[in-house]
């Protein structure tokens, strides 16, 4: 399990840290006992903001582009740390917007709390060290079903949206282990000029796996104008390639579904370099029912065989029929593939970080 927590609150300067103690830097302090114990922090201190009243300086575009990086931010977290020892208006509605989401918010800062904190907030607390306890006993994961159903319904809202002016149709979130999960059909795309369906929670599976597992994923975020794993001249196939050149992947694991009018139940697919991971994918998802290998094949598109032959990455494939993405009507199978997804992910990626090392 892999918890993450976004931080909010003002900054204080140096000369404050020595005037009140170590602790005034609440920030450093929450960031060095938080990962002490394998919690993920979040600092978005890399977005300055300009002071809190510009005069009669309109908001620019630049600000715009940081209020929705952390929003985005908010949304890739579990849970909220808040500073309110100085009133903010971007922290009270970064506070307002995490606890909509169903983000868990924790609180520090003077009492007596406005009814606003109240409302919005689990937590709150008059000294930092025992937020972060809290924290810490808490150990606050993200649950299965809530949070993929969530996910997908952000990732619905751009499903056949194409996006804005400047923005690529994908999204990429790093982690810790050396395996990347592709999830190219999570929004809809279009093919030889027809219109297709996203492949639904393959977008919301991958996001959990790298949650829950660490790992990397790449997924398309709005409608793209070609389909990713069809051509190789798109936005998404160039990210995917820098990202494998880092020297940060050793596995590649592609999401995609199939249809109802198709057999049920799961399929993978692998090449030579894969083979020996689709072995062992096969053996912990035959708990769910028994599971076909084949050989990658034009139906899957070229991505998964450019990934294995030019860029030398171990690639497989795992089409899922819809019954294992319905997690409304069939929440059972969907949380069995995620757990089964999470396990071997953390196994393999494992291996793969030891014999980096």
């Amino acid at each position: 399990m892999h918890s993450s927590i976004y931080l909010t609150g003002s900054t204080i300067d140096a000369q404050e840290v020595v005037a009140q103690g170590p602790d005034a830097d609440w920030r450093s302090l929450a960031m060095t006992k938080l990962t002490r114990y394998g919690l993920k922090v979040v600092n978005p201190l890399e977005l300055p903001w300009t002071p809190e009243h510009p005069g009669a300086q309109d908001l620019n575009e630049g600000l715009n582009i940081k209020v929705q990086r952390s929003l985005e931010l908010i949304d890739q977290c579990d849970a909220v740390l808040a500073n309110l020892n100085r009133s903010s208006y971007g922290t009270a509605m970064e506070i307002f917007y995490a606890f909509r989401r169903g983000k868990v918010v924790t609180v520090v800062g003077p009492s007596p709390f406005s009814p606003w904190v109240l409302s919005h907030s689990q937590a709150r607390f008059g000294d930092i060290q025992l937020a972060l306890n809290y924290i810490i006993e808490e150990q606050v994961q993200p649950s299965v079903l809530p949070s993929a159903l969530q996910y997908e319904a952000l990732l619905a809202e751009r499903y056949e949206q194409l996006p804005p002016s400047g923005e690529p149709d994908y999204k990429f979130i790093g982690g810790d282990l050396p395996v990347l999960i592709l999830a190219p059909h999570a929004t809809a795309y279009w093919r030889e000029g027809e219109f297709q369906e996203a492949d639904a929670y393959t977008g919301a599976m991958a996001h959990l796996v790298n949650r829950l597992c660490a790992c990397h994923s790449l997924l398309t975020s709005y409608c793209c104008v070609a389909d990713p794993c069809w051509y190789l001249e798109t936005p998404f196939r160039r990210a995917f390639a820098d990202i494998v050149k880092s020297g940060q992947v050793g596995l590649v694991l592609v999401l995609l579904g199939s249809l109802w009018q198709e057999s049920p139940g799961l399929k993978l697919y692998a090449e030579a370099q894969g083979e020996e991971y689709a072995q062992r994918l096969k053996g912990a998802l035959t708990k769910l029912e028994p599971v076909s290998l084949e050989a990658l094949d034009d139906r899957l598109g070229v991505l998964p065989r450019f990934a294995e032959e030019e860029l030398a990455v171990p690639t497989v494939v795992l089409r899922m029929h819809k019954r294992y993405r319905m997690p409304r009507l069939q929440p059972k199978p969907f949380v069995q593939l995620h757990e089964a997804l999470r396990d071997f992910v953390i196994e393999v990626g494992t291996e793969l970080l030891r014999s980096k090392s």
